[in-house]
């Protein structure tokens, strides 16, 4: 089972373009070594190397039809674009969050908000057709809170197929508590789609994947909801109901703070928590224990099944009792990954005890694995999933290899194999490792039954008594309350999180050949020890494996960092309708501007996930180039934020010296600790092989106008030539090239790069540069015919977002780059833009496209 498993997901990877083609050529090649192995050692028989080949094209398929229903839908979804529009469907689930209803709504049908299929002609054109009742699957429907108007069935109407009246309407922060929609029922949403972007930069959460992940093809914000018919699935229906009474009850009984967590402990409820809280846990190593997965699966099925056979219930009823319990609770939680896949593993437990044969985990995991992905492929992507089966894989490879007698020892060493098989995951999806994950594990996961147990019991003595169930949860809270104080002295300890970066593909394929190999070795030994063949050398190095696995592990751990560039290495993020550059070379870090007008959370969701999945916990210098929002935003957020990135020094326009504007990014500078200085013509920031020379504004004269006074300055690395020229407008760029002359005629050519060319000097006419980075976004205020002319840039970059209120990039900009020959790189087309320089040549990548 575990084979035939494994030869599937291999087929889904083989075929799964957003797996990248590291992993997909890996998958091939692990597919390949597999059969040849098997038929080599003749442990394969020609009908099962059959079998596996067909095993691994149904995977295939399985992947190619799934992927060609998502792309159907998401091109049905772009077609609508910014159109209000009309999404039909039957409920499949509804959950309340802190800020919005949620909804799942399965087939659905898309329209446009303004007339109906029927009513038009028989003649009418196809494109007036195609904004009818086009399928898009499953939908993520987003209900604001507080605004949006939801149609629901007046009081003790059973929702039939009638339509809804006007005393049927309730705003949806006054819902009664209980009330649906409910899956089963036919629903209208009024709102628009959201388009389904792929990450603008390395380190972004893909929600396009994640929604992949679960199956669902896009995502919509609503403003109405009308309940237009359906009956309420019975079961369905009553675990909703369920689900939200006992969130009421939690919200009654408990602190805020602990609302949240029950609320994810028991419910599945995670959007309630606490952000300062759920970042500690997950800074700690202990968030899994916020997930329904395994660990309350088992307290809860388990604790059942075990109580009714106590109470002298046979092990068939007690099997099926505690099997109904499981997958009722799998979901009520909401039927996750991590959580079905406990679900499955249970079942095979209770009938593994039912007709009395033994459990094997490897062969219930090949089991729950086999069923999830052949449900929905794109599951291979999720964090959850990943981690949930590496975690019971890591645990039975484990089981198998040579363990300490000692239970304490063996409870560390058992630790240890869970951390090192799942620290690639780990390190993909949040970048850090927490050093003392292990023994806070050792601490925390005792105790998670009281937590849990005092949750369910709290709840259910509510209906007898408030003030009694806020004694029963009484014992959970001091617990969650001792946790987190715990996480909060952990993190002070130097190194308690140690910020690692995302791994390269090539390098999580590397390290896990690394394990696989080590493994083979050490239970081939362990079998060439019990069959008393450990003579010798190989009695030598049995001994000394432990040593030699840890030092061989360890090297593969190094693999898995990303390092320091070589050289030069320039990435000009996307960040919508804004700048942001950052550039790494000699050890440094430094960053140009960091704001967006169209991101709020620029910092969050753009600059620090960039930032930590490159290992970079530390900005050098940061230069803000003038005082619009959408050039500092993020770097504000970062300095004001609660967060461990540490800046260093940050450098303003010499205007900003006598400029108010800037005092609210001085007090945030003062209150990190951050040095303030201010760099325009003349300043120079230079290392061992970089330069950075200001060549705007001067520094003797005040400018009010915010643009007017941007920072210019050029990077000189090698042969290696960039202009920055933040929003400065073409009367500027003029004054620029005035100083940059003056600079020449005191006999500074060749630090500008003046070149020979044709047999004439051109040092008075032209200054040689690579790349230029755009003023203004491309607006025709900026990058003039004289700057062009004597800058002669190979590339310009723009930064701008797509769909900008503005018209960036001006057509006339487009135009001028094309009369010098000078290609434009658009971040709104390109996503990331990256410049990797040895000082001699130069290469633009864009990591973003695939």
């Amino acid at each position: 089972m575990l084979l035939i498993a494994l030869v599937f997901v291999l087929g889904v990877c083989v075929t799964a373009v957003d797996a990248g083609v590291c992993f997909r050529t890996a998958a091939g090649v692990l597919f390949c070594g597999i059969i040849f192995h098997g038929c080599k050692s003749k442990r394969l028989s020609r009908g099962a190397g059959a079998l596996l080949f067909v095993v691994l094209l149904l995977g295939v398929l399985r992947y190619g039809y799934e992927f060609y229903g998502m792309e159907t839908h998401k091109s049905t979804i772009e077609e609508f674009g910014e159109q209000n529009v009309v999404l039909r469907g039957i409920v499949e689930s509804f959950s309340v969050s802190d800020k919005n209803d949620r909804l799942v709504i399965r087939n659905g049908k898309l329209s446009n908000a303004y007339g109906r299929a029927e009513t038009l002609a028989t003649d009418a054109p196809e494109e007036l057709k195609r904004r009818y009742d086009r399928d898009v699957g499953r939908v993520m429907v987003y209900l604001k809170r507080g605004g949006a108007e939801t149609s629901l069935r007046p009081e003790g109407d059973s929702g039939g197929s009638g339509e809804a009246g006007p005393e049927g309407l309730f705003h949806s922060d006054e819902v009664p508590e209980g009330k649906g929609p409910y899956p089963g029922e036919a629903v209208e949403v009024y709102g628009k789609m959201i388009a389904s972007e792929a990450p603008h930069n390395e380190g972004e959460f893909d929600f396009g994947l994640y929604y992949r992940s679960v199956g669902i093809s896009g995502s919509m914000y609503g403003e109405r909801l009308e309940v237009t018919g359906g009956e309420p699935e019975p079961f369905e229906t009553g675990l909703q109901k369920i689900r939200m009474r006992v969130c009421g009850i939690l919200d009654e009984i408990t602190e805020e703070e602990d609302s949240g967590i029950y609320k994810a402990l028991l419910a599945g409820e995670k959007s309630f928590m606490d952000k300062e809280i759920r970042e500690l846990y997950q800074r700690n190593g202990i968030a899994h224990i916020l997930a329904v997965s395994g660990l309350h699966l088992s307290i809860i099925g388990a604790g059942f099944h075990e109580l009714l056979r106590k109470l002298g219930a046979g092990k068939k009823p007690a099997g099926v009792a505690a099997s109904v319990l499981v997958i009722s609770y799998g979901i009520f939680t909401g039927s996750s990954g991590s959580a079905m896949r406990a679900v499955i593993m249970l079942l095979m437990k209770f009938l593994g005890d039912a007709i009395g044969r033994s459990y094997d985990m490897l062969t219930a995991l090949s089991l729950a694995c086999l069923i999830l992905v052949v449900e929905e492929p794109y599951i291979i992507f999720s964090s959850g999933f990943q981690l949930s089966f590496m975690a019971v894989l890591s645990l039975g490879i484990g089981l198998e290899l040579p363990r300490p007698k000692n239970e304490v020892l063996n409870g560390i060493y058992m630790s240890l194999v869970l951390q090192i098989c799942t620290l690639p995951p780990v390190l993909y999806h949040f970048f850090r490792f927490p050093a003392y994950g292990i023994f806070l594990n050792f601490i925390v996961l005792p105790f998670m039954g009281c937590v849990i147990y005092s949750g369910f019991l709290a709840v259910a003595v509510s209906v007898l008594s408030v003030t009694l169930s806020m004694a029963a949860i009484g014992s959970g809270h001091y617990i969650l309350g001792f946790y987190t104080e715990l996480c909060r002295k952990i993190s002070e300890i130097p190194y308690a999180s140690l910020l690692l970066g995302r791994p390269a593909e090539a390098g999580i394929i590397l390290y896990y050949s690394v394990i696989f190999g080590t493994v083979m070795i050490v239970l081939f030994l362990k079998d060439m020890k019990k069959k008393d063949f450990l003579k010798g050398g190989w009695a030598k190095l049995y001994r000394y494996m432990p040593m030699i696995s840890g030092i061989v592990i360890l090297i593969a751990v190094y693999g898995l960092i990303p390092g320091s560039p070589g050289g030069l290495e320039i990435t000009v993020l996307d960040v919508g309708q804004g700048d942001g550059s950052i550039i790494r070379c000699d050890g440094l870090v430094i960053t140009v501007d960091g704001g967006s007008s169209s991101e709020k959370k620029l910092a969050e969701n753009r600059l620090i996930p960039y930032l930590q999945s490159q290992a970079i916990d530390v900005i050098d210098a940061a230069f803000i180039t003038h005082c619009d929002s959408d050039h500092y935003s993020g770097i504000l957020d970062i300095l004001e934020g609660e967060n461990e990135l540490c800046v260093k020094e940050l450098f303003l326009p010499p205007s900003a010296v006598k400029d108010k504007r800037y005092d609210k990014i001085r007090a945030a500078s003062a209150k990190k600790g951050t040095k303030v200085g201010y760099f325009g013509a003349g300043s120079v920031l230079e290392t061992e092989r970089l330069m950075i020379s200001g060549l705007y504004p001067p520094d003797d004269e005040y400018i009010s106008e915010a643009n007017s006074h941007s920072i210019g300055m050029l990077l000189l690395y090698g042969d290696f030539n960039m202009l920055f020229t933040g929003d400065m407008d073409k009367e500027c760029e003029f004054k620029m090239l005035e100083y940059m002359e003056q600079m020449n005629i005191k006999g500074e050519t060749k630090k500008y790069g003046a070149y020979e060319d044709d047999g004439g000097v051109h040092g008075d006419d032209v200054f040689d540069i690579d790349v230029l980075k755009l003023g203004h976004h491309g607006s025709s205020t900026s990058t003039s015919f004289e700057l062009l002319e004597r800058m002669r840039p190979e590339y310009g970059i723009i930064s701008y977002g797509r769909d900008n209120d503005y018209g960036h990039p001006h057509k006339e900009t487009l135009e001028i780059l094309k009369e010098f020959g000078t290609e434009p790189v658009e971040t709104a087309k390109t996503g990331e833009i990256r410049i990797v320089s040895d000082g001699e040549g130069y290469e633009i990548y864009y990591p973003m496209r695939k």
